[in-house]
């Protein structure tokens, strides 16, 4: 069936279900606008696409509610990671993984293995700037495979976002504000308006600009991030069976000044160590500043239209989702050196448009068979250029600019049909069905030529042209029993799916285009009770994932270029244990501990870390009987990015201290063991263990309207960074030993001052 066929289909079926007769018993599931707890007091969560308690729902689950993104400052996905404990950041612009498994690369046709979804909204490749975190209801962050319901870009996991729903009963003006050390400020606004009984609007907007880190000592200024964006939402309820919900969201991320990284490991006497030092860079473990003569400036802005309709027909919801997502970036011609020497400047643009249609039918709950099926077609187009100038090889004795200019271009186009079903085989006994069944196809291009005053390319000037196609079929099967009233066990087994993707940046004989799609296949048991009369979930869950030709990307120094592909495989499994709700009176808490031993399978060769002996498991690598580099077989390795051990912490403890106003305490601590940042061995490239703690002291006034509160972020300044890599350019600068690092707002401690008011 054609894209355009497929589109019209499901058009045609939506407005079928809006021209029936309506006999709703009642009003139709807002998916996108649950509450976080009902009215008895129960968690409830939409991880499968329609209202369950939290306890109910037999996959692990980890909530995070608006108030503690609040409490924690939380402004954006790469923050997101200090709220779970098995969500970890593998890098930068939203690179993040799930039980280990995650990340991004810089193949335009690859995404990230955890997919990121907004009211119903797959982000799908935007998915790396993601809207802020404002006048957000709660995040759910659903580990394992998720490719049943959510489709091609869940094979580690998802984050389900849902924002707060416009409410027709009030009028009210939220507002909020930080000021903090190191030049940090946060502001927050939402308006919501009524427009009749049945009918609201919600605006709001949000202003964050990071802590400033990384300084440029050349030039004596600080790398700043300034992040704002805005969100309107309206719902409409027109007569008792039916509902729209339409939504716009624009988010701009500005960074500019500083440095992009900075050196913390390099080789004595080296021309790169020698301007580092000659510029009052010390290179070193906690490292902040660095030394560049050129701009380092990029924006990035991401925004969205969405429409949701759900008409009740008999006592079935059938909801229509269509969507269009846009991504728009620029990095002007970026000092990628390190130093004061003019050596590569890299200049990147990249435009991506994304619209998807999605059509399910859901079922009452309490029925033999509860289920939801559906259509899903998406569509994506990419194009952008990168393009290189510079001496890189001038301290190697050729003085010449060499540059390249690349422009790819990408096309992906998805069908699919999925379900999943419950059924009810007792009061106590379930079992849960689910499929999915689609087709991928991915078309890459590429057209490469010189960049204007240079002499000589850095390597091939390849036109380069590949298509991926890809039927699959993914499912899911378990079964729960509720042992009491408030304990359930569980247990299921998944097989997922990442779809494939082309190579574009493939510019060698040995490098396979064609990068072919990753099936997870996972199994899980787990636990989950209600504590304290259902104000509070615990769970407990054991997994065991194995990958078969995982996804991955790794850095060549000698090269300076990501190469992508796939590995043989990879093994993750280990257990989570949260506890998330209100233990009691004034107490809420959220708090959880993971174990994740992520490993990759043998034959999985990756180009050696820089300075890795033979001892270390550097070996030559021979084609033909002749040696063409050397390589480190990463089998057995730790997976770059994942964590054994994890915990996180999170509590609010309130009391009154008058009849107007109350005392609020709040807690937060996130333990990560050491974390290996490559696949290939090297000391160097990794974490040490390490606890952040941060607080907020304050007094809230006249049934929380107005509120003031002192707060700190990494309170006893424990530095850690970001992520750390193979420092790019080092190599021709005759430095063989050489690391960077990002550092983030959290990697120094941050104290301030927060203002809320509610009218």
């Amino acid at each position: 069936m054609g894209a355009n066929k497929f589109v019209a289909l499901l058009a045609s079926g939506s407005l079928f279900a809006l021209a029936m007769p309506a006999l709703a018993q009642e009003a139709p599931v807002d998916a996108s606008a649950a509450a976080d707890n009902s009215d008895d007091g129960a968690i409830v969560v939409t991880a499968n696409k329609r209202e369950e308690r939290l306890q109910d729902v037999p996959i692990s689950v980890s909530v995070v509610t608006g108030d503690q993104l609040g409490r924690q400052n939380v402004n954006d996905l790469v923050d997101l990671a200090r709220t779970t404990p098995s969500l970890n950041n593998t890098g930068v612009q939203g690179a993040i993984s799930i039980r280990g498994v995650g990340g991004l690369s810089f193949t335009r046709s690859s995404e990230g293995s955890v997919g990121v979804v907004v009211d119903g909204v797959a982000l799908a490749s935007t998915s790396n700037y993601p809207p802020m975190l404002f006048d957000v209801a709660r995040v759910e962050v659903l580990e394992g495979p998720q490719g049943t319901l959510f489709g091609r870009n869940s094979s580690a996991g998802l984050l389900n976002m849902v924002t707060v729903k416009p409410d027709p009963t009030k009028t009210e003006l939220i507002l909020h504000s930080d000021i903090a050390t190191r030049d940090a400020y946060t502001a927050r606004g939402v308006v919501n308006l009524p427009i009749a009984a049945n009918a609201a609007l919600r605006v709001s907007g949000a202003f964050s600009q990071q802590a400033d880190i990384q300084k440029n000592l050349f030039k004596g200024d600080m790398h700043r991030q300034r992040t704002y964006g805005g969100r309107a939402r309206l719902w409409w309820e027109p007569i008792a069976d039916l509902a729209f919900n339409l939504t716009a969201d624009y988010t701009n991320y500005d960074k500019r000044g500083g440095t992009p990284w900075t050196v913390y490991a390099s080789t004595p006497g080296s021309p790169l160590s020698q301007r580092l030092a000659a510029c009052g860079v010390t290179v070193e473990q906690e490292n902040q500043q660095g030394c560049i003569d050129g701009i380092n400036v990029n924006w990035t802005e991401t925004y969205g239209l969405s429409g949701q309709i759900d008409a009740t027909i008999g006592d079935h919801t059938l909801t229509s989702i269509t969507a269009y997502r846009s991504q728009l970036g620029r990095t002007l011609p970026q000092d990628v050196d390190s130093t004061q020497a003019l050596r590569f400047n890299q200049e990147v643009a990249n435009n991506t448009h994304n619209i998807s249609q999605e059509l399910r039918l859901t079922s009452p709950a309490g029925g033999f068979v509860e289920y939801v099926a559906g259509a899903y077609f998406f569509d994506s187009k990419f194009h952008g250029h990168v393009q290189n100038l510079g001496p890189l090889l001038a301290d190697l004795g050729v003085p010449f600019p060499l540059g390249g200019r690349v422009e790819p271009g990408v096309k992906i186009t998805s069908l699919a049909v999925f379900g999943q079903a419950t059924i009810n085989a007792t009061d106590a006994l379930r079992f849960v069905l689910g499929a999915r069944y689609g087709s991928e196809n991915v078309l890459a291009t590429s057209r490469a030529s010189l960049t204007p005053g240079a002499v000589a390319p850095l390597g091939p000037l390849i036109q380069f042209r590949g298509q991926a196609k890809d039927n699959y079929f993914s499912y899911r099967l378990g079964v729960q029993y509720d042992l009491t009233d408030d304990v359930m066990a569980y247990a299921t087994y998944t097989r997922g799916y990442k779809g494939p993707s082309v190579n574009d940046g493939a510019s060698g004989p040995n490098i396979d285009p064609i990068v072919r799609p990753e099936i997870p296949k996972s199994g899980e048991v787990g636990v989950k009770a209600d504590l304290f009369g259902g104000r509070a979930t615990a769970s407990l869950a054991g997994f065991y994932t194995k990958i078969t030709d995982f996804q991955a990307q790794f850095f060549d120094p000698t090269a300076a270029v990501f190469v992508y592909g796939n590995a043989p495989s990879l093994t993750t499994k280990g257990a989570t244990l949260t506890l998330f709700g209100r233990p009691m009176q004034g107490l809420s808490l959220n708090a959880g501990l993971s174990y994740t031993d992520a490993r990759y399978g043998d034959g999985y060769v990756v180009t050696c870390a820089q300075g890795q002996t033979l001892a270390q498991g550097c070996e030559p690598i021979f084609v033909n009987g002749v040696q063409t580099g050397t390589g480190d077989d990463a089998g057995g390795n730790r997976l770059a990015g994942s964590p054994k051990w994890k915990a996180t912490v999170s509590g609010e403890y309130e009391a009154a201290i008058s009849s107007n106003a109350e005392v609020f305490v709040q807690a937060d601590m996130v333990y990560t063991s050491k974390i290996n940042f490559q696949a290939s061995y090297s000391p160097l490239a990794t974490n040490a263990a390490a606890a952040i703690f941060g607080g907020r002291l304050g007094v809230r006034f006249d049934d929380d309207r107005f509120g003031v509160s002192l707060f700190a972020r990494n309170l006893f300044d424990v530095y850690r960074p970001i992520t750390r890599f193979a420092t790019p350019v080092a190599a021709q600068q005759r430095d063989p030993r050489s690391f960077s690092q990002l550092t983030g707002p959290e990697s120094r401690r941050t104290i301030g001052l927060s203002l809320d008011a509610r009218f």
